[in-house]
């Protein structure tokens, strides 16, 4: 016969014959019962008929019931008794204690699945960050985006010099209305400026404002090389690049929040995020998104896609000749400064090569719209412009 060490436990019990009913105390199991000594009073309870039950905060307390137990009420907080030799062959106790390790896993595991989502959702969110800005920006209203472009170029033309809107339409509509024309069900109204400004660069706000700098139009060869540089500016607005950018800066958890309903955050630190609009430059994901829609946008309207790649090739010649006449590395990033369109739009061989294989695959019969006339009027109206700005620069000092 297998002999059980008897080992006793704290007790408490509940009686009104215990000063204010209630007294610790301690019990003791055997094979014959359990014995509760509290203060003065011994009780002796055999195990057939036992009823053993869990309660109290997170079921940390063991109750005892017995018919014979009449007017107590007894419990202990050692869980351990639940393990003893004595109970352990009760099937009732071997129920709770299987309940009970059940319960324990399942709050581990759901503790661990909570964990593992608090880790996984902001590292899931930096991998896919292109998916969720772009499945949260498609939850903007055009009218903010719109608002949010306008305060930018509210910003940015003071100080600056900007040819008239009036003329600046006038002589980019017949150049620029076939790329706006070709767009499919376009959520945006385009607004074309030209700005008086000596470097190479192009750039777009999310609502359509779209600036154009001076040199840039100076400097191009024909009107296929300025187009291919709007067409590549529309498909940044069209993919909503600008906005998606400021919502990658917005943080991980303004993003989860915004994906999974909550946009009030997000919208609130945008409303103020003009100025970084001004001064961003896009992703290798997001220039090469711009360069195969621009293309593809600029066949839809007719007008030769190689014009793209051209620049590019110009820029890249143009770069290279002016940093081997520099030989420090400050006058170097001057230089590229000075380039400023392959600054905010790196201008890689990768991507020439890529255009020009969009080129070569999509090689076909095509009569390509004639807008060299309306370029060359264009050209002499800027070339005018820059020239009476630089005359009344030099007046006013």
């Amino acid at each position: 016969m297998q002999h059980f060490a008897h080992t006793q436990y704290d007790c408490m019990g509940f009686h009104t014959q215990l000063p204010k009913g209630k007294a610790s105390g301690s019990m003791t199991i055997n094979s014959a019962g359990i014995e509760f000594s509290i203060q003065d009073q011994h009780l002796q309870i055999p195990l057939d008929g036992l009823q053993v039950s869990l309660g109290g905060a997170s079921n940390r307390l063991v109750y005892f019931e017995h018919p014979l137990l009449d007017g107590w009420s007894l419990y202990t907080s050692d869980r351990s008794v639940l393990k003893d030799p004595h109970l352990h062959k009760m099937p009732e106790v071997s129920r709770l204690l299987t309940g009970a390790r059940n319960k324990h896993w399942f709050g581990w595991g759901l503790l661990a699945t909570v964990a593992m989502l608090i880790v996984a959702v902001p590292l899931l969110i930096v991998l896919r960050m292109d998916f969720f800005t772009g499945l949260i920006a498609k939850k903007i209203p055009v009218e903010w985006e719109q608002k949010l472009g306008d305060s930018a170029i509210a910003q940015y033309q003071f100080g600056k010099q900007m040819l008239d809107d009036k003329e600046a339409e006038h002589l980019l509509k017949p150049l620029v209305d076939p790329l706006v024309t070709a767009l499919d069900h376009s959520r945006y109204q385009y607004h074309f400026k030209i700005v008086n400004e000596g470097n190479l660069n192009a750039f777009a706000l999310p609502g359509g404002q779209v600036v154009i700098h001076s040199e840039l139009i100076l400097r191009a060869d024909s009107a296929e090389e300025l187009l291919g540089v709007l067409a590549h500016e529309i498909q940044h607005v069209e993919q909503q690049h600008g906005l998606r950018n400021m919502i990658g800066a917005t943080g991980i958890y303004m993003i989860a929040s915004a994906a999974f309903g909550d946009a009030s955050g997000l919208l609130a630190v945008l409303s103020s995020a003009a100025p970084l609009l001004l001064n961003q430059s896009y992703s290798r994901g997001f220039e090469t998104e711009a360069d195969v829609q621009g293309f593809a946008l600029l066949q839809k309207a007719e007008i030769n896609p190689s014009g793209l790649a051209r620049f590019f090739e110009k820029m890249i010649a143009e770069e290279k000749q002016q940093l081997e006449k520099v030989v420090d590395k400050e006058n170097q990033e001057l230089a590229r400064q000075a380039l400023q369109f392959l600054s905010t739009h790196p201008a890689s061989e990768d991507r020439i090569k890529q255009l020009q294989q969009l080129a070569r695959e999509n090689d076909r019969q095509i009569n390509y719209r004639n807008l060299q006339p309306a370029f060359t009027a264009l050209q002499s109206a800027v070339k005018l412009f820059v020239t009476n700005t630089q005359g009344e620069s030099k007046n006013e000092n």
